[in-house]
């Protein structure tokens, strides 16, 4: 299944082995033609081209490679060395290695339910602080149920953390959906020039949710966690939350991939591939993120992120009502943090 708004593809959408001898020199080479073809579409048509005499002069290399892993390491390897783009990527989408072997859509859809739509934890920490963190921002409806369901469990929260250090991107309704939260005025997102089929332009504004009835946490402190695997998207929502100085980024500077694509690019034998074909451009910096990533305002070793935003955001949070056992709680993990979290992960 392709979705409406696709930032990135550096989550796997299934598992897929490496066995040697599944893939042949015919299958590799159509799979080459395929990239030469497909590379068309892509965002820049200077570098395109540059991509496209690369494949072609690799061809021969590729051909006698008999893994559909190896393969797909050799091609985006180069594919990075000629574009520096890097959201252009071959991955393995299936096990199945067959002529046109692809995820259908109901098969997808299932990994997206197994993944629970990128949820990997939500969490009420010691001194009623909360934790949300990502594994990806699921573009569909689904996801955007989920960011306001987690909102409703962490809304009587003090102070936010947002752990995106392992998000590797996605984007669409849930991200527009969190991002709509966090404010009462509309933080802004970004503009997308995206390039035609036909080689035109066309534009689209983002924007985050509104909310039907009004954000669940518009005011309090939120830090956002990153780290050098937080990719597109996961970039972009840390990006957005850094323009408005609504977040404090904790962590270290991600990965650089902002360039995002709106329509798919099929390949045969099990693969994908992500060829970006518009270019971000953010209201208010005026630039993105690409090849130089989100840059933390609190830069720290990512082991050791957690702890920092947790650290201040105890300082800095106002609880709304307090009782001798939540100030008992509080007084504690203010007093050591580290071992705060060290307890409470080992329930």
């Amino acid at each position: 299944m392709f979705r409406s708004l696709l930032f990135a593809a550096l989550i796997a959408a299934a598992p897929a082995c490496a066995l040697a001898g599944d893939l042949t020199p015919k299958a590799a080479g159509e799979v080459v033609d395929q990239l030469v073809a497909h590379m068309d579409g892509y965002m820049d048509p200077k570098v395109a081209a540059e991509v496209q005499a690369s494949l072609k002069a690799h061809k021969a290399e590729y051909v006698r490679l008999d893994t559909r892993a190896a393969f797909a390491e050799a091609v985006s390897r180069d594919l990075y060395a000629a574009s520096r783009d890097r959201h252009l990527k071959v991955s393995l989408e299936t096990n199945d290695a067959s002529r046109g072997a692809r995820l259908s859509e109901e098969q997808q859809v299932l990994v997206d339910r197994r993944l629970a739509y990128g949820l990997m934890s939500v969490r009420r920490l010691p001194g009623n602080i909360g934790l949300l963190k990502t594994s990806y921002f699921e573009q569909g409806e689904a996801g955007g149920r989920l960011s306001n369901t987690m909102m409703e469990l962490l809304k009587d929260t003090d102070a936010l953390i947002i752990d995106l250090r392992a998000n590797r991107g996605g984007g669409g309704a849930s991200d527009e959906a969190l991002l709509g939260h966090l404010s009462r005025t509309p933080i802004p997102m970004a503009k997308i020039f995206w390039r035609t089929a036909s080689g035109g332009t066309e534009v689209m504004q983002r924007r985050a949710a509104t909310p039907k009835d009004g954000p669940l946490y518009p005011d309090k402190p939120v830090f956002v966690l990153n780290s050098p695997r937080t990719a597109s998207a996961a970039e972009a929502f840390a990006y957005d939350l850094q323009a408005a100085k609504r977040a404090l980024v904790v962590g270290e500077t991600t990965s650089g991939a902002a360039n995002p694509s709106n329509r798919p690019f099929r390949l045969d034998y099990g693969f994908r591939v992500f060829i970006p074909t518009g270019k971000v451009v953010h209201p208010t910096t005026g630039g993105n993120w690409e090849g130089v990533g989100v840059k933390p305002d609190v830069e720290v070793p990512v082991d050791q992120a957690l702890t920092e935003a947790y650290t201040r955001a105890l300082a800095v949070a106002k609880p709304t009502v307090s009782t001798p056992k939540s100030e008992a709680e509080r007084a504690a993990a203010i007093a050591d943090p580290k071992a705060t979290l060290l307890a409470d992960q080992a329930l």
